[in-house]
């Protein structure tokens, strides 16, 4: 019979584990040598765990690696205490581990499997090599075809510009309707040779080997407006760019990217009394979000989507002028950093254009992991 006095607390009414070895050397060393084995190897997982989560910041695992690093951690403890126990006493203490062992078991387990299906949809190597190799091979294509195209269209609207010039020197006593109509030839090829251009840019972005630095977006801005301000001095725009702003990625991609944005803020305040337009940015972790924002003419936030394709417009040519592929070039930019955008507007009352850019180094695998998710 168990004594009703005893603590739970209190070892000295317990046998140590060797009793039960009987005290046979060969028996005690098997079991005490494999529990400190068995702990060393516990103790040394989560240090693998931290290191995969300090490299690998893009994986959403975070709260399943500190759960399961507590649950090894715990299991470590109880064969530690298994050892204790084979010349001590402490049982207590051996079922409280267990009891911290067996809470942060259900947790982790329960983590584990709503993940599961995130896992199992990450893909493997040999995916990833046949998506780059899909994407080298699109590209190839991609590239034939602008060449192409370029070519194509190009030849016959330089022999459209060439006519119309002549035709306008050979009629010197034009009309003003026959100039007119000249003006508006010339202006359409005009048009029409800056579309082609936009498309061959936008095509190269794709094709563009990335270097990866990091970039003062501040300067950057600065430098781009001053050199709106030079094209178009007699505007007033109020400008408040926030200092420290940096992003990691390819200079010359990033620097078209802000070209476009700010330039189109720049456009669209041009018929606002107090233009303003401001650029912020945000941390969250390894990925910044930044934005662009004016009080300029806005748009229906119905037709967002539209926005980031190719020739869709929302405001009209004879409004503000545009090929329609600036935002389109934007977009493409960002996914190649591994980021995404949005925007939000108001018809009349300006708009604000978001968009996330890492700080940090972002591996070629994590990029082809992101598109193969998408």
């Amino acid at each position: 019979m168990p004594e009703t006095g005893v603590s739970w607390f209190s070892g000295e009414h317990f046998l140590p584990h060797g009793h039960c070895y009987m005290w046979t050397p060969g028996i005690l060393w098997m079991h005490v040598v494999s529990d400190i084995l068995i702990a060393m190897a516990y103790f040394a997982i989560p240090f693998v765990l931290i290191h995969v989560s300090r490299r690998r910041r893009d994986l959403p695992f975070n709260w399943l690696l500190v759960a399961f690093g507590v649950f090894i951690v715990s299991c470590g403890l109880t064969h530690v205490m298994d050892v204790w126990n084979v010349w001590h006493t402490a049982y207590w203490l051996e079922g409280l581990i267990k009891v911290i062992t067996a809470a942060a078991s259900v947790p982790t387990a329960i983590l584990l499997w709503r993940s599961l299906p995130f896992i199992l949809s990450v893909p493997s190597q040999r995916q990833l090599r046949d998506a780059n190799e899909s994407l080298a091979r699109a590209n190839r294509e991609l590239e034939a075809f602008t060449a192409s195209v370029s070519h194509d269209l190009r030849s016959p609207l330089t022999t459209i510009a060439g006519q119309a010039g002549l035709l306008e020197l050979s009629m010197p006593n034009a009309t003003e309707e026959q100039r007119r109509r000249l003006t508006r030839i010339q202006g359409s090829v005009k048009q029409m040779s800056e579309l082609i251009d936009a498309l061959l840019a936008l095509s190269r972005i794709s094709r563009h080997t990335l270097h990866r630095e990091i970039i003062d977006v501040s300067a950057l801005a600065e430098s781009i407006f001053q050199d709106l301000r030079q094209k178009d001095p007699q505007r007033t725009v109020e400008v408040e760019i926030q200092p420290g702003m940096v992003v990691h990625g390819d200079r010359r991609l990033i620097n078209d990217l802000f070209i476009n944005l700010l330039a189109n803020a720049w456009k669209f305040t041009s018929r606002t009394e107090h233009a303003r337009i401001e650029i912020g940015q945000s941390q969250h972790g390894s990925m910044a979000t930044l934005f662009v924002r004016d009080n300029g003419a806005g748009f229906d936030q119905a037709h967002d989507q539209k926005l980031f394709k190719p020739f869709q417009r929302l405001h009209g040519a004879a409004e503000f002028e545009g090929t329609g592929v600036g935002l389109a070039t934007v977009a493409r930019i960002i996914d190649r950093h591994g980021g995404r955008i949005w925007a939000e507007g108001k018809p009349g009352a300006g708009a604000v254009f978001y968009f996330t850019m890492p700080t940090t180094p972002i591996t070629e695998q994590f990029l082809l992991m992101q598109r193969a998710l998408a």
